[in-house]
């Protein structure tokens, strides 16, 4: 039997929980009742393409996340800052850049190189 299920659900529990939505929430937003997001997340759900699209879309996750699940377990939180930087134009990312160089010195404890 295949594990399909039970990792979808795992992923839709892991990221609805990482947003701080609750089932309700989440079936609102996605357009259906909050049993089918009970059983998606318990892998007794096997959603529509058009409900899987909205649950990936409401929840900010990469698909690979769902498909490939072994190739996304190595690095959540870099999947995650891809996640977010994906709805960034590149004027808003250009601004992150300063930003981003400056908590990495605090993260790092050090300089870094200038990144061109």
């Amino acid at each position: 039997m295949s594990d399909c299920p039970k990792t979808l659900g795992n992923c839709i529990y892991r990221n609805r929980k990482r947003l701080n939505m609750t089932q309700a929430a989440l079936a609102e937003s996605t357009g259906v009742t909050e049993q089918t997001i009970r059983k998606i997340e318990h892998g007794e759900g096997n959603p529509q393409l058009d409900v899987l699209s909205a649950l990936i879309e409401v929840l900010q996750i990469d698909p690979t996340e769902i498909f490939y699940p072994s190739e996304t377990a190595e690095a959540p939180a870099r999947k995650q800052l891809e996640i977010m930087l994906s709805d960034c134009t590149d004027d808003q990312i250009a601004a992150l850049i300063p930003i981003v160089r400056g908590a990495l010195e605090v993260v790092k404890g050090r300089k870094l190189n200038a990144i061109k």
